[in-house]
């Protein structure tokens, strides 16, 4: 996963910017969340800084029935019908939320292109947050349509926020070469011993969500193709295999402790059966 800054985008803005081109039969009554927006907004980030997002459900403040709003799914529709299309004005903050990933890469994966904006609290069971920038985190399309619509319902089964979550500074994904013709790679969790259980179950449910092992091993399976013909053109003996690795290693680390290509190149570095010929 890729810690995201925070957008820094004004909520008031947001919400009054996407009812602009509301018809006006409707704005009237959605501009009644706005109060209800922020209360909850608030209460998102309380709940984020703490990793309680799972509690909202018991948390949520209701709309007041008494300002005789609208349906509350107009609030999701504000999302579609207004964010998302490229000729209105709330475009702009949709854009901006794409901008913020780094290098243009989905932050939940690592590996894919951003494409499209997740909620990551699903706006089918969460309209109140389907236009809140923190809930909205620029993503790929196998991570946004991959992911189950549901919500964690405890603090141990919540995937990774990228907004409020750092997992980045201590190694947990690693891999293992698994001997088979030709070679492939195996990923997997192994948090440190000193994590707490919430930390280490928490980062287990990322991987099994967005099947990452199965997603970095097709990504794997490109590389070692790639070196296979590299080493066979230099003729490379054991030695120069191994240094050449255990560089790539330390390079990948350097840059991602949590990369998948520094969980294979470890692996790779540290198999002698795929330095005497296992590569071929």
């Amino acid at each position: 996963m890729i810690v995201v800054d925070k957008p820094k985008l004004n909520k008031i803005d947001v919400f009054n910017t996407c009812c602009a081109k509301v018809t006006s039969s409707k704005k009237s009554s959605i501009q009644k969340y706005l109060y209800t927006f922020l209360l909850n907004s608030a209460s998102y980030e309380n709940r984020a800084l703490n990793a309680e997002l799972y509690l909202l459900t018991s948390t949520i403040i209701p709309i007041d029935k008494n300002q005789h709003c609208g349906n509350i799914d107009e609030l999701k529709k504000l999302y579609s019908g207004q964010m998302v299309p490229e000729d209105k004005p709330a475009r702009y903050f949709y854009d901006e939320l794409m901008l913020l990933a780094p290098l243009n890469k989905c932050p939940y994966c690592g590996i894919g292109k951003v494409s499209t904006l997740d909620h990551y609290l699903p706006k089918s069971i969460f309209p109140v947050f389907s236009i809140l920038p923190n809930n909205l985190v620029a993503s790929c399309k196998d991570c946004n349509t991959g992911k189950s619509t549901s919500y964690a319902s405890t603090k141990n089964t919540q995937t990774l926020h990228p907004y409020y979550d750092n997992y980045t500074n201590e190694q947990w994904l690693y891999a293992r070469v698994l001997q088979t013709s030709p070679v492939s790679i195996q990923f997997y969790v192994n948090a440190p011993a000193n994590w707490s259980q919430v930390d280490k179950d928490r980062v287990q449910e990322h991987f099994n969500s967005y099947s990452l092992s199965e997603r970095f091993s097709v990504e794997a399976a490109n590389t070692l193709a790639y070196l296979r013909d590299e080493f066979i053109l230099h003729n490379s003996n054991s030695d120069d295999i191994q240094q050449e690795l255990e560089k790539k290693a330390r390079t990948y680390e350097h840059r991602y402790k949590n990369s998948w290509e520094t969980a294979m190149f470890q692996a790779l570095s540290q198999s002698q059966w795929y330095w005497y010929g296992g590569y071929r």
